[in-house]
């Protein structure tokens, strides 16, 4: 598994152990789910202002939010053996605002660090193919983001 981290911000700078939490989250999804390949996972820090622009130009909803995930493969392309010269597999992006996962970090009433693993978290299981459009694909979504959570240690 490889990570590119763009760290516009500095966060990782200034919570130093998040990116290792960051790194185990990423592969228990990947352990979760059994994915067969070495895949690559862009992640990238940024602030309200950027969030709101990539969500006003790739949803169409002119506001800020806590993450986007832009996931690069269609659904079952990681569930059968890729055979492919490229390795690893470039499966997504995915974008957290550090100042939204702040907010509900003090609003939860819990650490930063466990709010932003559960944004990676999220958005893994998007870039993995899971969605939440209904609340039966919400719940499976919800409770796999859960069990890498506990598996981890990760609580509230």
């Amino acid at each position: 598994m490889l990570i590119e981290i763009n760290d516009e911000l500095d966060f990782l700078t200034r919570h130093p152990n998040m990116k290792h939490d960051i790194e185990m989250v990423i592969e228990e999804c990947l352990r979760t789910e059994d994915i067969p390949c070495t895949v690559e996972v862009s992640l990238s820090f940024v602030d309200k202002n950027r969030i709101q622009e990539l969500n006003k130009e790739h949803r169409n909803i002119d506001r800020p939010t806590d993450v986007l995930s832009f996931p690069l493969l269609e659904d079952g392309e990681l569930d059968t053996e890729l055979d492919t010269e490229f390795d690893p597999v470039l499966i997504g992006d995915i974008v957290v605002c550090e100042q939204i996962a702040i907010e509900q970090a003090q609003e939860y009433g819990h650490s930063i660090e466990r709010e932003v693993c559960f944004l990676v978290a999220h958005s893994m299981f998007h870039l993995l193919g899971y969605d939440h459009m209904d609340e039966g694909d919400e719940t499976v979504m919800r409770t796999k983001q859960n069990l890498v959570l506990d598996t981890l240690g990760i609580s509230r």
